[in-house]
C-alpha cells in the first residue's frame, strides 16, 4: 500500500509571517494537529498544535515556532517505510511531495489505519494460535497447507525473542473449519481460533 492511498488530500497550509493566534485558529477550525509552511509555493516548514502550545514568550510568527525543512516523502512511498520515518524520527506526520509540489499529508493516525486495513482485523478473517510449528520448515507447512484449503494468510509471526514454535497468524478462509482439521492431522496444535467478527 502507497502513501498516496492514506493521505490526507485537503491540506490545509501557512505562510511564515502568519501569526500564532491565526495559525491556533486554522487548526481548531479544520479539526487538524499539522500545517505545513509553504513559501512562493515550496514547502519550507511545518508547524504541529504542540509547537503552537509551547511556543516561547515573545514569539509572534509561524516561523518562530516551526521547524524547517520538514521530512517529507513521495506519494509512492510504500506506508510502512513512512511508519519507520514517524518512529525513527519521532514525528506524528510527513508533508507528501512530489516534483517540489505538496500533494497532501500523511500522519500517525492514517499509517495506522492502513497497518488495520493491512492486517485484515476489520474484516471476516480469523486469529489462530499454533504450537508445534518449529523453524522455517514448520512456517512453509503451514502455509502451505492454508493454501492448499484456500485460505489467505494475512499475516504470521513468531516472537522471536523467545524461544518457542508458537505461531500466530489472521487466515482469511471461508471454511476454517477444515483449515484447523488439517493443520491438526498434520500434527500442529491449534491453540486457538477467534474470529474477527466477535463484537
Amino acid at each position: 500500500m502507497l502513501v498516496r492511498y492514506r493521505m490526507s488530500k485537503k491540506v490545509v497550509s501557512v505562510g511564515p509571517q502568519v501569526s500564532l493566534a491565526d495559525a491556533t485558529k486554522l487548526i481548531g477550525k479544520h479539526h487538524i494537529r499539522h500545517l505545513p509552511v509553504m513559501q512562493a509555493q515550496r514547502l519550507i516548514g511545518i508547524v504541529s498544535d504542540r509547537d503552537l502550545l509551547s511556543a516561547p514568550p515573545g514569539a509572534r510568527t509561524i516561523r518562530e515556532v516551526m521547524t524547517p525543512k520538514p521530512i517529507a516523502v513521495s506519494p509512492d512511498v510504500p506506508v510502512d517505510e513512512a511508519a519507520r520515518l514517524l518512529r525513527a524520527h519521532k514525528i506524528d506526520a510527513l508533508p507528501v511531495v512530489e516534483n517540489k509540489q505538496l500533494l497532501g499529508i500523511v500522519t500517525s493516525m492514517d499509517i495506522l489505519g492502513a497497518f488495520v486495513d493491512l492486517s485484515g482485523v476489520t474484516e471476516p478473517t480469523y486469529y489462530l494460535t499454533l504450537a508445534g510449528a518449529d523453524g522455517s520448515e514448520g512456517e512453509r507447512q503451514v502455509r502451505l497447507l492454508i493454501t492448499q484449503k484456500r485460505g489467505y494468510i494475512r499475516w504470521m509471526h513468531r516472537d522471536s525473542r523467545k524461544r518457542d514454535a508458537t505461531l500466530r497468524l489472521r487466515v482469511e478462509a471461508k471454511r476454517i473449519d477444515d483449515i484447523v482439521t488439517e493443520l491438526e492431522a498434520a500434527g500442529f496444535e491449534v491453540e486457538g481460533v477467534v474470529s474477527s467478527t466477535r463484537r
